[in-house]
């Protein structure tokens, strides 16, 4: 009687509070969770980059087939620092401490984005929601209410206002195609979201502490040209 539905991962139902106990609790969440060596490793460079270490990739892309686990490694990133040291009890957590050489979990500031869950005609763009949950909206309101993608310069803006940030973007490929068909409709300058997520990308590297970790899928099976033209620009 298993229901095997418990296995779609989703990181917005997480941030709606609407999942199962296991993705939403975060000391459940690890204690069921199996750390291969793909988890450890994406668990541990970003520890050692948000915590000042000198190293650790700044910009992270996780690109696997349908059920690969990219949802569920997102999952371990955003349990793991927004409830930090109250995970501390947790073997799996404790274990991937050690291996970074790091007693404390670093005071991070997490933005998630997730290309499913948004509305592309209605809801605030991705540099909106980011720094709406970053906690500095008010420096990118103009851009969000415009949807214009903001620059390099103002993400910068948005990353030193907030501090140390961990950035996360699930189901980027599904955004992009209903954003194209969106500023097609409403007769807007195309191919803002893959202009921001450039200069996202760039901003983040530019930081000392701050993470981009981002999702595309591997298969365009079920996708149709234009999903598979979008794929391309934004690997």
């Amino acid at each position: 009687r298993f229901d095997e539905s418990i296995f779609a991962a989703d990181l917005g139902n997480v941030m709606a509070g609407n999942a199962p106990v296991e993705y939403m609790d975060g000391a459940m969440f690890f204690e069921k969770t199996y750390l291969t060596k793909g988890l450890k490793g994406l668990l541990e460079s970003v520890l050692l980059r948000t915590s000042e270490k000198g190293s650790g990739q700044s910009v992270i892309q996780l690109q696997t087939p349908f059920g690969g686990g990219k949802t569920h490694s997102l999952l371990g990133l955003y349990h793991l620092f927004k409830e930090g040291e109250k995970l501390s009890h947790i073997d799996t957590v404790n274990k991937v401490k050690s291996l970074s050489r790091i007693d404390n979990i670093p005071n991070v500031k997490v933005a998630a984005f997730i290309g499913t869950h948004a509305n592309a005609l209605s809801d605030k763009t991705p540099w909106g929601e980011i720094a709406d949950q970053l906690g500095v909206y008010e420096l990118m309101k103009k851009d969000d209410e415009a949807r214009i993608a903001p620059g390099k310069a103002k993400i910068l803006k948005m990353l030193e206002k907030a501090g140390t940030s961990l950035i996360l973007m699930d189901e980027l490929m599904e955004y992009v195609v209903k954003s194209d068909r969106a500023e097609e409709v409403q007769n807007r300058v195309m191919g803002q979201t893959l202009a921001f997520l450039q200069e996202l990308t760039e901003a983040v590297a530019t930081t000392k502490t701050s993470v981009l970790v981002l999702t595309l899928p591997a298969s365009t099976q079920v996708y149709d040209a234009n999903a598979i033209h979008s794929l391309n620009k934004l690997q």
